[in-house]
């Protein structure tokens, strides 16, 4: 905040803009502490990773799971491929399909993805205390619950934004 800036109030913007705002601050934190360890990935590519930590999957699953065309799911994983981060494999199944995996590399991704939010959430922490914090992520629970997102969650299966 420069001298100049006034504080943001509450009252200010609507929840829909305050939680695209924040939503936004987090995403660009943690794409910047990764490229910041040398990988030029994109907030993209977060919603395929988070798709194979729960397993190798063809590129088929992940653009059913990701609700993107397999042209579209293909033009990530070479673009995680070309960076090292994944790798693919002929499936023993079907000789025609590539099994989409993380490498070491697209690990240490997630890695640092993982302690940038972790970060963050000490940051708010620090601004807000432990009983807001805590009351804010009940709320976000409720929201993302009656949105219906909740159930894509444990299977890591958040579809793609166009």
């Amino acid at each position: 905040m420069t001298s100049t800036d006034a504080p943001v109030s509450a009252d200010d913007l609507d929840t829909a803009t305050l939680l695209s705002l924040a939503g936004s601050l987090v995403e660009r934190a943690v794409v910047e502490a990764v490229r910041a360890r040398g990988y030029e990935v994109t907030r993209a590519h977060g919603y395929v990773f988070q798709r194979l930590l729960a397993g190798d999957q063809t590129i088929t699953a992940l653009a059913v799971d990701l609700r993107i065309t397999q042209q579209g799911a293909s033009k990530h994983v070479a673009e995680l491929e070309r960076l090292g981060l994944v790798s693919r494999r002929v499936s023993p199944d079907d000789r025609r399909a590539r099994i989409v995996g993380l490498t070491d590399a697209g690990r240490e991704v997630i890695d640092a993805a993982r302690r940038a939010r972790a970060q963050f959430e000490e940051r708010v922490r620090s601004i807000v205390g432990d009983e807001l914090l805590a009351a804010t992520r009940r709320a976000l629970a409720l929201v993302l619950d009656d949105a219906g997102t909740s159930a894509h969650i444990p299977d890591r299966s958040i579809p793609l934004e166009d």
